[in-house]
């Protein structure tokens, strides 16, 4: 497994990462937590040493997981991510009676809340599932452009860092015109994006920036919710559990012209689709570290076949740029940003 620098953090993390978003066991349908226990294991035994997770996922249950993966192992032989700023709580500190983004997943409405008494109390909280002193990286979950700009949430962070509660400051953002704001301000170490073959665009402006800035950069979603494994045709069934239920006929049929472009394009198998996606990615220098989920060893062992593999020719990432900034269908069937 290689090593990448996370910006300025001093963080020596391995270039791929472990995402802990689907073993929260409420996002991308039932988890059985000996089989995520197992896949924890696997990429553990792999090299990979930096684990991304948030409050929101599993609500708790995904950073429980990890505490239970994690404990007895030396604490400076792994990083640990996490993410604050959507509020499951029943009752907790600066919760607004009513939010803008409430959203209804499994029965539970979350709200964002990045209020200053809330985000210290969703640190300690946090502390106590990861059964850690400190968070390596802390990381504002999605706020919003407002938000940013003001550098409020951060100073926050900033007071939890002195503490020694959290070591790095890092945010997690949608849009380019949020990780553009977020690179200004200078107490964020890292940034943490959507990257993939069917979705470039915080390649440009994003990336120069961030190498002029120093800042690590994080990329979730390189298979694009598993499109760019090439299982999901339009037609497959998600379970009710499972969030890409929730994607329109429209959208699943252009994202799999895309994914049929893709292919054509780089000529190679379905099966050999993830492997490519996640190479794709790791062929920028720019790139910190490429944090895709699984379930399964299973899944682990085909993401880790990236690492053992060539980087993608520089013409295969050529005629994939190509493809994307000349084709009108990449600009459609996104996900609300």
């Amino acid at each position: 497994m290689r090593s990448r620098k996370l910006g300025r953090t001093g963080f020596e993390i391995s270039e791929i990462g472990f995402g802990c978003w689907a073993i929260g066991g409420n996002a991308y349908g039932r988890v059985n937590d000996g089989d995520s226990l197992c896949a924890l294991e696997a990429a553990w035994s792999s090299g990979v040493n930096f684990f991304d997770t948030a409050d929101i996922y599993g609500e708790g249950h995904s950073e429980t997981l990890l505490a239970r993966f994690l404990k007895g192992k030396l604490r400076d032989t792994f990083f640990v991510a996490t993410k604050v700023g959507w509020d499951f709580y029943p009752s907790s500190p600066g919760r607004p009676d009513s939010a803008a983004g409430p959203i209804q997943n499994n029965h539970a409405e979350y709200r964002k809340n990045f209020d200053a008494a809330y985000v210290r109390f969703a640190c300690e909280k946090s502390l106590m599932r990861l059964g850690q002193e400190t968070i390596d990286l802390y990381q504002l979950h999605n706020p919003s452009l407002e938000l940013i700009r003001s550098g409020e949430p951060v100073s926050v962070l900033e007071k939890l860092r002195r503490e020694g509660k959290i070591r790095a400051i890092g945010i997690s953002v949608h849009r380019e015109a949020e990780a553009l704001a977020a690179l200004e301000d200078p107490r964020i170490e890292s940034l943490q994006i959507i990257l993939n073959i069917m979705d470039q665009r915080m390649s440009g402006a994003v990336f120069d920036k961030a190498c002029e800035k120093n800042t690590g950069i994080i990329v979730r979603e390189a298979l694009a919710s598993g499109l760019l494994t090439g299982k999901y045709p339009p037609a497959h069934k998600f379970p009710r559990d499972d969030h890409r239920r929730r994607w329109s006929a429209e959208k699943r049929e252009c994202d799999w012209e895309k994914v049929q472009l893709i292919l054509k394009t780089l000529g190679c198998r379905n099966d050999q689709l993830p492997q490519s996606a996640l190479e794709f990615v790791l062929s920028f220098n720019e790139v910190s570290t490429v944090i895709p989920g699984a379930k399964t060893c299973e899944q682990v062992m085909a993401n880790l076949q990236a690492v053992i593999s060539p980087r993608l020719s520089r013409e295969a990432m050529i005629r994939l740029k190509k493809l994307y900034t000349e084709n009108p269908i990449f600009r459609e069937g996104l996900l609300p940003r």
